[in-house]
This record gives C-alpha cells, structure tokens and sequence, in this order.
C-alpha cells in the first residue's frame, strides 16, 4: 500500500478559510444538481416532444397511403368511364333498328325472304360481344385480386 503524501502546502485553521471551503463545496453541489435538473428537463422535453412527433409521422404515412390509393381510385374511376361511354355507345347502336336487324342476321342467322346464309369459321364476332368479353375478363381478374 502506498502512503499517501502530504501536502506541502499547509493549510491555515481560520473561520475565513473554512466559510471559503464549506462555500466552494455548496457551489459544487449546486453546480451538480444544476446539471441534474438540467438534464432531468431535457430528457422530459425530449419525451413529450417524441408524444408529439410520433404521431405526426403515423399521419404524413397514412396520408401519403391515401393518396396512393386515390390515384389508383382515379384511374380504375377513369377506365370505368371509358367503359361506359363505350357502353353507351353500342347502346346508341342498338336503338338504330337498321343496327338490331343487321346484328340479329349475323348472330342468329335470321333472314328476309327467300334469302340465304353462308357462315364460315373465321367470321368476327360483332362488336358488342368483344366488349362484354372485355368486361367479362375483367371481372375474372378483379375476382382473383380480391382473393
């Protein structure tokens, strides 16, 4: 073990020296808890701000998913419209009795008198069928999305 030195500077035993060292010790108390209350403060702030700042970041998410999802609401909102002027259109059509007889001929093979029908394999389908077709697939695929 060592043997602790001495100082060589000697202190003097007065009320004066002792005030001093008693006033420099509370000073260091007092610097400490300071530090400690200042502390105790920031990390209280920081909590309550993080109180505030979580949530603000859950918001800026869900509305940046929703706006995601409102630009795919527009857009499938945009393909439904041009589906249905499509649809309005080949509505026009089938108001027009010339359309009605030309398309009951060609897909019922119906006929005016002593008229005669040939068909062959690769004839096209009308054209109100390949829309309904279009819908038809359509469906299938948001069908097997929703499962």
């Amino acid at each position: 073990m060592e043997k602790k030195k001495r100082p060589v500077v000697t202190k003097l035993e007065n009320q004066y020296i002792e005030e001093k060292t008693l006033e420099n010790i509370r000073n260091k108390k007092r610097k400490k808890m300071i530090k400690r209350r200042t502390t105790l403060i920031m990390v209280v702030g920081l909590f309550f701000v993080s109180l505030l700042v979580v949530p603000l970041f859950k918001n800026q998410s869900q509305l940046q998913d929703s706006r995601i999802e409102q630009a795919e609401a527009r857009e499938k909102f945009e393909s439904l419209e041009m589906d249905q002027e499509k649809l309005n259109y080949y509505i026009g059509l089938l108001e027009n009795e010339e359309y009605v007889l030309k398309l009951a001929r060609s897909e019922y093979y119906l006929t005016k008198d002593n008229e005669i029908v040939f068909s062959f394999p690769e004839d096209k389908k009308p054209d109100h069928l390949n829309v309904q077709d279009k819908k038809g697939s359509d469906q299938e695929t948001e069908v097997d999305e929703q499962e």
